[in-house]
């Protein structure tokens, strides 16, 4: 008798394996389901991304034309992990830091929590999108090297003479901008001020403009515009939802030979930048700033190189930086199948002279060739440019 049930254990044993096997099987995503979502975002940007003729010009990539390819691409996928990486890999085709697939449990989470206390996103809760970001493994590791580089420095490079504060991000945090300022309200006497933005990828505009107001004498005012491709229902729903005093484009205050060639053919409405920062300085301070910048600095870390750049605020050392600056908050939107999540860039910025950033983006006075920040103010190529302007051995 026991030699008889043995057989039986195995056979419902393995009958188990198989059932649970092919029931993970039949939850992935089939081709057309694939193919649904891909056409979905890709009606979305073809509607509504903003830098699709930039991105021609500046990396000779068709993204539009390149569909057929994109498509054949999806359907060898084998499995939900290669098609989630596919999307990944085509949608970094469009070569913009600000337009890319939310791909990790970790940044949906982020992007959940910046985004609960607004109404602009409806499906950021919905089952489908839940269980798709719980499914997915982490693959990055942030190591301690990471963590490090994004410390906070305040020290001076030349001891009560010339002064250094390495930003690495943009925080929004009153703490975060109260150690900048306090050590600001130290420089009465210094010849010079380095500000370093290397690697800064940005964060919020307030931040830089909080250490500005503490350096300026007078008020300064910028001016520039947002372009906007309205007729996407995905791109006037967050128009909308933002309640942007938007006008149409042609009454868009610029010479047709300045603004980028499409912006009068593709583009429906647009809005005016306008903001002036004022001081709130009782410093004796008046020597001279720099601000070095690379090919990492981006979004509000880019604003604020574009206004040192507009308004001679601070000499730029370095590299050619990585641009969109000025524009509104990217927009999110959901693929319905895999429940994925696209971040997209919203609109297009032009500075007052029509300049789009994300096409020229911020170009430095004094180019350095790629030398990395060290950690030694001695070593580092950037500081040592400094010194030499500033005749300091």
């Amino acid at each position: 008798m026991k030699r008889k049930v043995l057989p039986i254990i195995i056979i419902l044993v393995f009958g188990i394996f198989i059932y649970n096997v092919s029931q993970v099987k039949t939850n992935q995503l089939s081709t057309k389901e694939k193919i649904e979502d891909f056409e979905y975002m890709y009606d979305v940007i073809k509607n509504g991304y903003p830098y699709l003729d930039v991105n021609k010009r500046r990396n000779n990539v068709d993204w539009i034309e390149n569909k057929d390819k994109y498509i054949k691409r999806i359907k060898n996928t084998k499995n939900d992990e290669a098609f989630i990486e596919e999307i990944s890999s085509i949608v970094s085709e469009l070569g913009n830091k600000h337009t890319q697939l939310i791909d990790n449990k970790n940044r949906y989470k982020l992007f959940k929590k910046a985004y609960a206390k607004n109404n602009w996103y409806d499906f950021l809760d919905d089952k489908k999108v839940v269980d798709r970001y719980n499914s997915i493994k982490p693959k990055i590791k942030i190591t301690k090297e990471d963590l490090l580089k994004k410390e906070l420095i305040l020290e001076d490079v030349v001891k009560d003479k010339v002064g250094y504060m390495y930003l690495p991000s943009m925080p929004s945090s009153k703490e975060c901008k109260e150690k900048a300022l306090n050590y600001i309200n130290n420089l009465d006497d210094y010849e010079a001020l380095i500000i370093d933005i290397r690697g800064n990828g940005g964060g919020s505009d307030s931040y830089w403009q909080s250490i500005v107001s503490k350096l300026i004498n007078n008020d300064i005012k910028i001016h520039g515009y947002r372009v906007y491709m309205n007729n996407s229902e995905i791109i006037k729903k967050y128009t909308d939802v933002r309640n942007l005093k938007l006008e149409p484009i042609e009454n868009l205050p610029l010479h047709k030979e300045k603004a980028p060639k499409e912006v009068f053919k593709k583009f429906s409405d647009f809005e005016r930048i306008n903001y002036t920062i004022k001081p709130k300085n009782n410093l004796n301070f008046k020597g001279s700033i720099y601000l070095l910048i690379d090919e990492n600095v981006y979004s509000s870390a880019e604003t604020f190189s574009m206004f040192c750049k507009e308004t001679k605020f601070a000499t730029l050392i370095g590299q050619t930086t990585g641009g969109d600056g000025g524009g509104l908050d990217p927009v999110l939107f959901k693929l319905k199948n895999s429940g994925l999540i696209i971040r997209m860039a919203s609109g297009m910025y032009l500075n007052k002279d029509g300049i789009c950033d994300e096409e020229f983006k911020t170009t430095p006075d004094f180019k350095i060739k790629r030398c990395k920040r060290t950690k030694s103010f001695k070593h580092d190529m950037y500081i040592k440019k400094v010194l030499k302007l500033e005749n300091i051995n």
